[in-house]
């Protein structure tokens, strides 16, 4: 069994109005868009890096999970 096959998933579809964003939410073959607000967490130092999800997702943030070479809200 893969991983992905349970539960929700997302995908990024659009950047609507500050602080928020277009999701195609999925489980399994039931599909819906949602508008969903921006997590506001960023990295550590005042340079921190902003999470490219939505608020309050059950996954570590995006800076957490990037690689050196992948811009990881475009990857």
């Amino acid at each position: 069994m893969f991983a992905h096959e349970d539960g929700q998933h997302y995908g990024l579809l659009d950047d609507l109005e500050y602080g928020t964003a277009l999701w195609l939410r999925w489980a399994g073959s039931d599909v819906e868009l949602v508008v969903l607000p921006d997590c506001p967490v960023a990295g550590r130092g005042p340079d921190g890096e902003g999470c490219c999800l939505f608020a309050d997702h059950a996954t570590q943030h995006t800076w957490e999970e990037a690689h050196p070479m992948e811009d990881p809200c475009t990857s």
